[in-house]
């Protein structure tokens, strides 16, 4: 008998130490821009957050993800994301971040916090602790940003969002006439102007070196053909083939 309540005893430990230490929250109302959202994994809160199914959210709010080996990445319209199972640390548009807490897996589900995945998509989140309501508006992209009187700004650049070719090609206009040999173009810090060309469209450089996986910077610096100064960046993400 002395056996059996060890034995027992033990198998009660063992359960308490794999069990997650999360609680399903049934009663937690996602509503997105107006639309209340439904997941086949409910919602879990864990240490104060909500975390939801990743590829529901990511693409609720306009945005592509990329999910392979615990990486999670996710890029929609100027935007990107990079998320590791069971680690705090986090990527958004190519800045270190913290999240409070990491990342999980449920069955065959891998769960994000939903604050932070909102917030970095740019979307206001709203809490209301009496109706246990999660009200998210906005995300997919950030405000738009009014240049200023004689403002120099992209008007359109390439590549965005997730690309697969390690050697893309740099396309981009600015609002304002700029002459080759008057600014300067870089990825990743390096630089690739003496590649350039240019049309009526856009201007286009290259890249002559193979991009890595992950989350890549093109910067634009220099004068305007009326000696106006600007420095201008994008990043996007490079997947695998």
């Amino acid at each position: 008998m002395h056996a059996f309540r060890h034995s027992a005893a033990a198998l009660l430990t063992l359960a308490l130490v794999v069990a997650p230490p999360a609680a399903s929250a049934d009663s937690v109302t996602v509503i997105v821009n107006g639309q209340t959202m439904s997941f086949d994994q409910p919602p879990i809160v864990q240490a104060g957050r909500v975390f939801v199914p990743l590829r529901g959210i990511f693409e609720r709010l306009g945005a592509s993800v990329v999910y392979a080996n615990g990486q999670i990445n996710a890029t929609g319209r100027g935007r990107s994301i990079s998320l590791t199972i069971g680690s705090t640390q986090a990527t958004v548009d190519g800045q270190p971040d913290t999240l409070d807490v990491a990342p999980f897996v449920v069955g065959s589900r891998t769960l994000v916090p939903l604050r932070f995945v909102a917030a970095s998509l740019g979307a206001t989140v709203n809490w209301n602790d009496a109706t246990s309501t999660v009200t998210i508006n906005g995300g997919g992209g950030r405000p738009p940003v009014s240049a200023p009187p004689g403002g120099v700004f992209l008007t359109s650049q390439w590549p965005t969002g997730t690309v697969y070719n390690h050697y893309p090609q740099i396309r981009f206009q600015v609002n304002r006439p700029v002459r080759i040999g008057g600014f300067q173009l870089l990825v990743d810090g390096r630089d690739v102007t003496g590649a350039l060309q240019s049309n009526a469209q856009f201007y286009s450089a290259p890249v002559p070196f193979a991009l890595a996986l992950g989350t890549h910077r093109v910067r634009v610096y220099g004068r305007t053909a009326g000696d106006i100064p600007f420095d201008l960046s994008w990043t996007f993400y490079q997947g695998s083939y």
